[in-house]
């Protein structure tokens, strides 16, 4: 059962949620005595108000002869390094925390130019780690997207895309390409086409809805000339009425690359204005307090030329994001040689702290994928082919030694890409590179075994949160509350980390990904996962620092907050250890800082955030729908008391749900 504090109620233990076979420290920032401890130590720098601004003391009381550049007081700052789990107080040189501890230690680092801020003893985090992500393929379109992640009822959504198709030019769209479900709406349900058409009119729009499908307006279906004779795509279908013309809707069916060719024909913003967008989805990431990701590549995000933009922004050190990358195959059937252009362009761990290249995935063969849609039956490739492909595809990029990762959801394509790799292991060990499995929603016991005999890792993803609801209702409780199994995982003690897998398949939005750690509940309020598969606050958020550290091979350069690690960290928004469970997908930053530097400043740190170019276009929805929604908590609660009984979707149909808030 997860805890309803942060860890589990010891300052050392060896709990089963606290790690498997060792002892593990936990943070618990409940307890009254880290309160009179921290107080203590701060009391005589400053005042504990909860809207405490940011302080700037230049005259120091004792002087250092190596003085910090910034020191960060009276925080409740939560180190995840397990030998000294609570501090009140930290230095930054240099861009890596030099000292961290009591507020007496940290004051003899104070020089006459050293910053000093004030945290107002609200909790500080290590900045979060999204294991991953689409980072630089989201960057490029995020400005030109109106989102809807979090966004609380359809009748919202649709106004947001009324208004937008109002403002946008030709030959632009309105796009809005995945991170919602419609379990989050009060309203339980898709949007119709009818509803579509009415809300846009003569401007072209596309809505996806996670990976499973997507609608387009009439004027969409004309701008790409759809007829009754246009097939289907690769592993799609598009709906058709009894005339045999396009609807505007279209399924995926054994294949996300359906929805993503479709996506791909939609007209891009400049080059300049890609660049700019990146910097404002940056910009979003630091406001929720993260300051790395793992790019998992993506379908249609070709090395290097989509890359283009990221590369400009860190070579002209304009990063506010540590982002490790990797290469996906782009091309069905030509993976092999994706590869091996690309081993001539760039080497495993090329780039620097802010940019660097990590090995290759998640998809290093499309065959040995499998369907992102878990409404549908996953069907089986035939055998023969994926394995054979699969095997010179290892034996390529292990020969490079290039880190890799596969995605695999089911059970049944995880032990087909392990039965290749125990083949490859036995003439070039795998151990010594740091490959994996991603999402892993159903794998099994004796597979896990086998994934731990070879070394290898589990980058889990919360996609649980935003398509629960189908995967329950195609697999039952049972599989569900297993989905995936992450107790077993962490008993066995393979490596394990979390990333969103933002912004189509789920939101960007860590926290969502943190609360359903806790919860184990859907957007819409299912509870799926299994007791025994949740986790305390802390060590979920470990899964959000130190585990995506981990697979980047940088777990001695970030994770947690030591000395001698990069000074990325967090001022929230709220504690994050004592915020009621279902409040803990609203929370943000009010202070971002990456290498020392701060990024995003917000309420009592506005004035100390950095300046952000605006977009140049009036049209762009960035500049109404920028942000994940903010629900506050009044419109929490009057959404519950008007949707008390709400509406499921079903093939046959609508129905009430039941009584119990599940099913």
């Amino acid at each position: 059962m997860a805890a309803s504090g942060g860890g589990c109620g010891f300052v050392a233990c060896n709990h089963l949620s606290c790690g498997p076979g060792a002892a593990r420290s936990a943070v618990d920032f409940s307890r009254r005595d880290f309160l009179v401890d921290a107080l203590a130590a701060t009391a005589g720098l400053t005042g504990l108000g909860g809207c405490a601004a940011p302080v700037m003391q230049e005259t120091p009381v004792v002087q250092s002869s190596n003085p910090a550049e910034v020191i960060l007081i009276n925080g409740r700052i939560a180190t995840l390094d397990p030998r000294a789990p609570a501090a009140s107080a930290l230095a930054i040189r240099g861009g890596n925390i030099a000292a961290i501890g009591s507020a007496a230690e940290i004051e003899r680092l104070r020089g006459p130019g050293t910053q000093v801020i004030d945290a107002g003893g609200r909790t500080v985090i290590p900045g979060l780690n999204d294991g991953h992500t689409h980072f630089i393929r989201g960057g490029l379109t995020y400005t030109n997207e109106v989102r809807w992640d979090g966004v609380p009822s359809l009748a919202e959504g649709l106004r947001r895309v009324r208004e937008q198709a109002q403002r946008t030019p030709a030959p632009h769209w309105v796009q809005v390409i995945g991170g919602w479900t419609w379990a989050q709406f009060a309203e339980q349900r898709y949007p119709t086409l009818e509803e579509i058409n009415a809300a846009t009119g003569g401007t072209p729009c596309m809505i996806m809805h996670l990976y499973d499908r997507a609608w387009l307006n009439r004027a969409g279906i004309r701008a790409l000339g759809w007829t009754k004779d246009t097939p289907n795509m690769f592993g799609g279908a598009i709906e058709r009425d009894a005339s045999g013309n396009p609807t505007g809707l279209v399924m995926s069916t054994t294949s996300l690359a359906s929805l993503v060719s479709v996506w791909l024909r939609i007209p891009r913003l400049s080059s300049e204005d890609q660049i700019l967008s990146t910097r404002h989805f940056m910009r979003e990431h630091n406001r929720l307090g993260v300051t790395s990701v793992i790019d998992a590549g993506g379908g249609g995000q070709n090395y290097p030329d989509n890359y283009a933009a990221i590369a400009k922004l860190a070579a002209d050190g304009q990063m506010t994001l540590r982002i490790g990358y990797t290469l996906f195959a782009q091309a069905p059937g030509k993976e092999l040689e994706n590869y091996t252009a690309w081993a001539k362009l760039v080497k495993a761990g090329q780039g620097n702290d802010y940019y660097r290249m990590i090995g290759t995935g998640e998809y290093i063969l499309y065959a040995a994928g499998d369907v992102a849609n878990f409404a549908k039956d996953y069907p089986v490739p035939p055998a023969g082919v994926t394995e054979k492909n699969l095997s010179a595809v290892v034996k390529f990029i292990v020969g490079q030694g290039w880190p890799f990762r596969q995605h695999t959801t089911f059970d049944a394509s995880a032990r087909r890409v392990l039965d290749v790799l125990e083949l490859v292991n036995r003439d070039i060990p795998l151990k010594n590179l740091r490959w994996g499995l991603d999402h892993c929603e159903t794998l099994q016991p004796k597979t896990l075994e086998r994934l731990a005999a070879l070394g290898g890792s589990i980058d889990i993803q919360n996609r649980m949160s935003l398509d629960g609801e189908a995967f329950l209702k195609k697999y039952g409780e049972q599989a569900a509350a297993d989905a995936p199994p992450i107790a077993r995982i962490r008993e066995m003690g393979i490596p394990l980390a979390c990333g969103t897998d933002g912004n189509r398949a789920t939101s960007y939005n860590p926290w969502i990904g943190l609360h359903w750690l806790v919860t184990g509940k859907t957007l819409g309020g299912a509870k799926l996962q299994g007791d025994r598969n949740l986790l305390d606050r802390t060590e979920a958020l470990r899964l959000y620092t130190t585990g995506g550290a981990w697979i980047s091979g940088e777990e001695g350069r970030k994770g947690t907050l030591e000395a001698g690690k990069f000074a990325d960290l967090a001022i929230l928004s709220a504690d994050y250890f004592n915020v009621p469970e279902d409040r803990i997908k609203d929370l943000s930053s009010l202070l971002t800082m990456v290498g020392g530097k701060i990024v995003y400043g917000a309420g009592p740190y506005s004035r100390l955030s950095p300046p952000l170019p605006p977009v140049a276009q009036d049209w762009l929805p960035v500049r109404e729908y920028g942000e994940y929604y903010r629900r506050g908590l009044q419109d929490a609660q009057n959404l519950a008391r008007a949707f008390a009984r709400p509406q499921l979707i079903a093939d046959g149909g609508w129905g009430e749900a039941c009584g119990c808030g599940v099913f």
